[in-house]
Parts: structure tokens; C-alpha cells; sequence
């Protein structure tokens, strides 16, 4: 995964509160369910991706 400015021919987007996100085809199953969330808070701050698909221990 990376920030990228280019979104491709057949790329996906979905936007939800004024944020984008892009992905390939090749990936859309293991990001449709995924819920995206930023933390701002000193000690926890960055994005968080959860409920990935087949991701876990």
C-alpha cells in the first residue's frame, strides 16, 4: 500500500467524508469491507485500516 497521486484506467474510487480512496481491481476483495479510520490523538496518531478480509494472526 502507498500514497500515489495517479489513479489508473480501472482503478476504483470510493469516496466517504471528503476523503478518496483508490485501489486496483486486483485488491477489491480484500478492501471492499475494509473500514478506514484516522486518529489524531498525540499517542495514536495515523490511519488504521480494520476489517480486512482474510488479514489477521
Amino acid at each position: 500500500m502507498s500514497l500515489d497521486e495517479t489513479k489508473r484506467e480501472g482503478d476504483i474510487v470510493v469516496e466517504a467524508n471528503g476523503v478518496k480512496v483508490v485501489y486496483t481491481k486486483q485488491i477489491e476483495g480484500h478492501v471492499s469491507k475494509a473500514t478506514i479510520d484516522y486518529s489524531n490523538k498525540w499517542y495514536d496518531r495515523g490511519f488504521r485500516i480494520m476489517n480486512v478480509p482474510g488479514a489477521g494472526c
